[in-house]
């Protein structure tokens, strides 16, 4: 009896895998997005907050453009900040494109201003007004 309880212990603690690395947080947070299309382009509104624990050496936004398939049809880019970012601070976006009859939806991907991609929560997609 006690081999065998002995055995469903070692059973478990192999079955129950590696331990979970825990994961990091985010460095951004998107606050709030709008787009809307409005005289020939589309129009892109928000606020991002700086998350994580060290500061971001400035923030570039891109938007990428989703057609009903799923496809990226085209990014904008909007550089919020250029400078030194400390945890908490809040940036608003304001950005156009042209309309791309076939974008319905859009998602957000945050950069420093050294091309590192930076992670970042609550992207989307969103919709397109």
């Amino acid at each position: 009896m006690r081999t065998l309880l002995l055995a469903l212990a070692c059973w478990s603690l192999c079955a129950a895998g590696p331990p979970q690395r825990k994961q990091k947080p985010p460095d951004v947070q998107v606050l709030e997005t709008r787009a809307r299309r409005g005289e020939g382009k589309i129009l892109l509104d928000g606020r991002v907050r700086t998350t994580g624990e060290k500061p971001i050496h400035g923030l570039i936004v891109i938007f990428d453009l989703i057609s009903p398939e799923n496809g990226v049809v085209g990014s904008e880019r909007a550089v919020l900040d250029e400078d030194l970012l400390a945890p908490g601070q809040e940036r608003a976006f304001h950005s156009e494109t042209g309309d791309l009859a076939r974008a319905v939806q859009y998602r957000i991907r945050a950069f420093d201003t050294a091309d590192r991609e930076l992670r970042a929560a609550n992207t989307g997609p969103f919709p397109i007004d």
